[in-house]
């Protein structure tokens, strides 16, 4: 994550009451069209780009966002969206806390992640910077998916939306918080592999390929790996894959093969072995599970404008 740490702030809303779900949906606009609100309602707002690339201009204030940017805005806020790619898509949800929001430095944040008694004081918070480049953005992007298709079902009350809303805002906050510890960590070359794993990922990678290209022994490059992620290189390639295939489930309707290349997987059975044994559902069922016509026509849409 790159941050400015001389001026980001960052939020701290109370996540012991979930906060009120105002209203949500997705946002597409075209190059050549531009998205303007001028409504300046009284919630909170979180914006996630989930493709593309924008400026976002908030009272004045111009944003850059691309695939992955988290921006929180503030109520009584106008909102101008201009894509700088052929389409940008936002995934957008309106909040209200149930308690008077913290604003606090980066730096206070990072310091409070090393000492347990500042530790304790940010505890049971939605901890999320003001603007902010998720790290681990298929888990987040389907995070966000799941929670439209759950915000649109038919409820008695609008406690399960609330609570839908405050767990992907901690989602963000985990995300986040791990970003921290990935800046303050003592092994350049584990983030460096990482960080490269993640970027190349193919049908081809496996751990030794991962460690003749750095020129490695593939038992200490697994060895590494695990320490900085808690898992095995050749888990953490197979993590990465799923994520990728539950984004698809959930953003698509092709077909189980064609998902399974996609996710970089060889064989379609594996895929529905080890996709069954990870999830703890089949492909098809995951799917079932959310999926909805509202993936590929959401009723609840804001619109550009010429």
């Amino acid at each position: 994550m790159e941050v400015d740490k001389s001026n980001i702030q960052v939020y701290l809303f109370n996540s012991d009451r979930p906060f009120h779900h105002y209203a949500s949906g997705q946002l597409t606009v075209k190059k050549g069209t531009h998205y303007e609100s001028d409504d300046r309602i009284a919630a909170y707002e979180l914006l996630v780009c989930s493709g593309g690339k924008c400026q976002l201009i908030t009272n004045q204030q111009v944003h850059q966002l691309k695939r992955g940017s988290c921006l929180v805005v503030e109520p009584q806020t106008s909102i101008q969206v201009i894509s700088e790619s052929p389409q940008v898509d936002l995934y957008w949800f309106q909040f209200l806390p149930k308690d008077d929001r913290e604003l606090v430095d980066f730096q206070d944040v990072q310091t409070a992640t090393h000492s347990r008694q500042q530790l304790s004081r940010l505890v049971n918070n939605v901890i999320i910077p003001e603007e902010y480049q998720v790290r681990e953005f298929n888990r987040i992007n389907t995070a966000c998916l799941q929670a439209l298709l759950l915000i649109k079902g038919n409820y008695y009350t609008d406690a399960l939306p609330s609570y839908v809303v405050t767990e992907l805002m901690l989602q963000i906050t985990n995300d986040f918080i791990a970003s921290l510890n990935h800046l303050t960590r003592t092994n350049p070359r584990a983030v460096e592999i990482i960080d490269w794993l993640s970027d190349h990922l193919d049908e081809k990678l496996t751990v030794r390929k991962l460690a003749d290209h750095f020129g490695m022994n593939y038992r200490y490059v697994s060895r590494l790996i695990k320490k900085e992620t808690g898992v095995t290189a050749s888990n953490l390639i197979i993590q990465k894959k799923i994520e990728i295939a539950c984004n698809l489930l959930l953003h698509s309707n092709l077909p189980l093969k064609v998902i399974a290349d996609r996710a970089y997987f060889n064989d379609e059975k594996y895929f529905l072995r080890i996709f069954k044994k990870r999830v703890g559902q089949t492909p098809t069922q995951y799917r079932q599970q959310y999926m909805s016509d509202f993936l590929l026509n959401d009723t609840k849409t804001r619109e550009g404008k010429k």
